[in-house]
């Protein structure tokens, strides 16, 4: 088995990996249960939003990804684990490798319950159009009617995934920078609300809406924009850890 299958399979065993999904999952099906019928009488779509807006998962969606993986970095550093490992391989064989695993199992802790909540949505509601009236003009009714109801899914599933997978991300440069596990934890938490109200209306840079998607009206732009995020993200951690092999 190669590094990055271990590293890999350490990131998944990882507790704080099934911790957060385990309770992100709950938080959904709560929101579920309390605000929607499934008898049949509410829409696919009315279900997802329900579970997403009505959860309470928004304000504090950026603290689930970095529960995972992205402070392992600070234990490691702390222990001589790092410097074992980068005896082995090179600083930068590590960076990416971690970097790919960190972003991967953020990733699933969002996806995966989003998932969940568009299967409940996909065999509990009416597929179509809300019915409501609500979604009369809007980008919305255009994407279902024109690609359907698996479209949307779809589209959750991913966004949700590269929102995970850049908050996680963004959990390990904090790491990297700091090597403290409690700034790790804290501080992705406090700079997506920061970036939530100074880019309140600036909808196309707000992560919670960007999330979603339904706000910008296009899956595919937040999907870029998301895309845009992580790329920033992998350059500080990569200058991060570049500093940090120099630094010996």
């Amino acid at each position: 088995m190669d590094y990055f299958q271990q590293d890999l399979a350490r990131a998944i065993k990882a507790r704080g990996f099934w911790i957060a999904m385990a309770v992100l999952c709950g938080i959904f099906l709560h929101a579920i249960r309390t605000n929607t019928n499934l008898d049949g009488s509410v829409s696919t779509y009315e279900i997802i939003v329900n579970a997403m807006a009505l959860s309470g998962f928004g304000p504090f969606a950026a603290i689930f990804p970095t529960l995972g993986y992205s402070v392992a970095f600070c234990e490691e550093y702390q222990s001589g684990y790092l410097k074992m490992i980068c005896a082995r391989i090179s600083w930068k064989k590590f960076g990416i490798v971690r970097m790919l695993t960190v972003a991967f199992s953020g990733g699933l802790v969002i996806a995966l319950p989003i998932a969940m909540v568009c299967v409940i949505g996909y065999m509990s509601g009416t597929h179509g159009i809300p019915q409501n009236g609500l979604y009369e003009g809007t980008p919305i009714q255009y994407l279902i009617e024109n690609y359907g109801d698996a479209y949307i899914l779809t589209g959750k599933v991913i966004l949700g995934f590269l929102f995970g997978a850049g908050w996680a991300l963004a959990g390990l440069g904090f790491s990297v920078w700091s090597r403290n596990r409690y700034v790790a934890l804290i501080a992705p938490f406090i700079l997506y609300e920061l970036m939530w109200i100074l880019l309140y209306n600036v909808r196309i840079l707000n992560p919670i809406y960007l999330v979603r998607g339904d706000d910008i009206g296009s899956y595919s732009l937040s999907a870029l924009m998301e895309l845009v995020y992580i790329l920033a993200v992998i350059f500080a951690v990569w200058e991060g850890m570049r500093r940090l092999a120099h630094e010996g």
